[in-house]
């Protein structure tokens, strides 16, 4: 029946479509959607595996690298999707079934194809088929989130599918609240004896004592690798749990497992003083007022109570909090122009050339018995008188210029070399090489060239939330080598110039390697190419458009209609916090089977409503 008809035909239509849609579930079927949505969060355990990175003068000599919370995720995320791609492409085989919702996976296939041509032509394939450092993300992976999609649009087909699979949801997100809130109060679970035992190897057992994440005390990170990414998570959990509370009519014994949840949730994002959580649930919290109107102007006695409620909620723990809220959003649109003294650095081949506060500086040095001997000029190549320091053994250089600049010998692996104090901080150089050209020493004792790497949109606000203006304003350029094909699945930290030294040290990264962005848009960009991006977009677009072309007129009386709801609130929240945070094995799968779920919902209230 038509969804003009009237109320009563409505209704009937309602419960007929209901009746037929009690079968039984395969738990089978829906064994790797739960798992992948439920259980894989919480994987923990230690993995050492060779970065194979040393090879490069900006990361370490010690090339193992220490892992607990993602590389097992990846290895047990694969299985999975094995799982679900042999069952693909059994069922296509045995029902001889022709590609379902071919309109909305058009650009999820070109995203999926971008990205394997980008890994597989990629001068660092092999680093894009393994993963690398603080992502774990191969290619395989990103191919894995685009079979889920098609998984569930193939499998998942019953309201009972569904209920299960949110129920299983909202029971992990339970149990990670109650981890959560032992690291709220400082009694994280992991600094516990069995918490080690059961993420570490038994080799380790004998030095527990020894052994600790380096988090701060009482900051909830959860299974999740990082606190920012308890904002991903939380993005994705809180509308979805939210929303359904309002819905809940008949099973009130759900009533106290949702508010549990819910109330775990907020913990798990105060603890993880998340600001840009913060930002995408008020961002989710406009679209849900949009979606919603209708029922908040009619319900206005509850509704009207219910936002006051959250205000003071809000307000209550922001004053009981030094203004915590309060100054995490300041901290969030605080534009600062920050002008370092030091400009910059280049590594020449007869000489360093320093500029600092519009002033350059070259510094020539020779050999001279076992020592090192300096020659100082300012641009016009007038010498700079040195005077020798005995106590310090250097040389200081006077000129009012360079206040406080110190030049000095040292030595690097049997390797004659100098430093230049600059603000207090030595810089390491040499020309003691096989071509006599000048070198910048990395604090890995490694030689290197410094380069100075293009940037736009954040000059003078690198420092824009806690240094992202810095990282995005060096990634941007990286775009327009990248538009067709991307640098290669998690490839990222071997795209971005490392060899930036001068503006890392300036905005707080001389003792980082940059791993990500810090934002999914620009990690999908230089990865996989800008023309992914662009068809990642119009794939979430779609599904986007009709959902709220679907929900703004709906009366959500069906159960497809209340998860569809609540699956768009989500994952549009989880999209606005992802313009600060990165794609993640710990929570990307969990968003890619709300898309796909939320695919299969808007397909059934469609059908339910006589649309389709």
């Amino acid at each position: 029946m038509r969804y003009k008809n009237n109320n009563n035909s409505k209704k009937k239509s309602y419960k007929n479509y209901t009746n037929v849609n009690e079968s039984k579930s395969n738990f089978w079927l829906l064994m790797p959607v739960i798992f992948v949505i439920s259980v894989l969060p919480f994987i923990t355990r230690l993995k050492q595996t060779n970065a194979n990175l040393s090879i490069y003068p900006w990361f370490p000599l010690n090339d193992i690298d220490a892992d607990f919370f993602l590389y097992y995720k990846k290895v047990l995320f694969l299985f999975a999707v094995c799982y679900m791609f042999i069952l693909v492409l059994y069922k296509i085989y045995i029902n001889n079934i022709s590609m379902e919702y071919t309109r909305i996976l058009i650009p999820l296939t070109i995203y999926g194809t971008l990205t394997l041509l980008s890994s597989l032509f990629s001068k660092f394939r092999t680093y894009s088929l393994r993963g690398t450092i603080d992502h774990h993300e191969p290619v395989f992976v990103f191919l894995g989130y685009c079979i889920i999609v098609y998984y569930v649009l193939l499998y998942i087909q019953t309201e009972k599918d569904i209920e299960i699979i949110i129920n299983c949801f909202i029971i992990s997100i339970i149990l990670m609240s109650i981890l959560g809130l032992t690291q709220y109060l400082g009694k994280d679970f992991f600094a516990t004896t069995l918490g080690k035992k059961l993420i570490l190897p038994k080799s380790y057992w004998n030095n527990l004592d020894l052994i600790s994440f380096n988090f701060e005390k009482n900051r909830v990170y959860l299974t999740l690798h990082n606190p920012n990414y308890v904002g991903s998570y939380i993005a994705l959990a809180a509308p979805l749990i939210l929303i359904l509370t309002f819905f809940i009519k008949n099973k009130y014994w759900k009533l106290p497992i949702y508010l549990t949840s819910f109330a775990g949730i907020l913990i798990c994002l105060i603890g993880s003083k998340s600001k840009t959580a913060i930002i995408g649930l008020i961002a989710g919290g406009l679209l849900a007022v949009i979606v919603f109107y209708r029922f908040i102007i009619k319900y206005f006695y509850l509704s009207i109570p219910f936002i006051f409620f959250v205000i003071g909620l809000l307000f209550t723990y922001n004053n009981a909090n030094n203004n915590l809220l309060v100054n995490q959003l300041k901290q969030a649109f605080n534009f600062v122009k920050t002008e370092p003294a030091l400009e910059d650095i280049q590594t020449l081949d007869d000489k360093i050339l320093i500029t600092y506060q519009g002033n350059k500086l070259q510094i020539i040095s020779f050999p001279y018995n076992n020592d090192v001997i300096f020659l100082a000029l300012d641009e016009n190549n007038n010498s700079l008188p040195l005077l020798y320091n005995e106590e310090k053994n250097c040389y200081i250089i006077m000129d009012d210029r360079f206040p406080g600049f110190e030049l000095g010998y040292a030595l690097f692996n049997d390797i004659n070399s100098f430093y230049v104090n600059i603000d207090e901080h030595d810089w390491f150089f040499t020309n003691f090489t096989p071509d006599n050209t000048y070198y910048y020493i990395t604090r890995y004792g490694k030689l290197d060239k410094i380069i100075k790497a293009p940037s736009v949109l954040f000059n003078g606000y690198e420092k824009y939330a806690s240094g992202r203006g810095y990282i995005w304003s060096r990634t941007i350029p990286l775009l327009k080598k990248y538009l067709f094909l991307g640098a290669g699945a998690d490839t990222y930290v071997l795209a971005f110039p490392q060899q930036d030294y001068v503006n890392l040290y300036n905005y707080g990264f001389s003792n980082q390697i940059l791993t990500k962005p810090h934002n999914m848009y620009l990690q999908i960009a230089v990865q996989s190419g800008v023309l992914s991006l662009v068809a990642y977009l119009v794939f979430y677009a779609m599904y986007f458009v009709s959902s709220f072309k679907l929900y703004i007129k709906s009366k959500f009386i069906s159960y497809y209609s209340q998860v569809g709801v609540a699956i768009l609130i989500s994952t549009f929240t989880y999209m606005v916090v992802s313009l600060a945070n990165d794609s993640i094995i710990a929570v990307s799968p969990i968003f890619w089977v709300l898309i796909g779920l939320g695919i299969v919902t808007n397909k059934k209230e469609k059908k339910l409503l006589g649309n389709a």
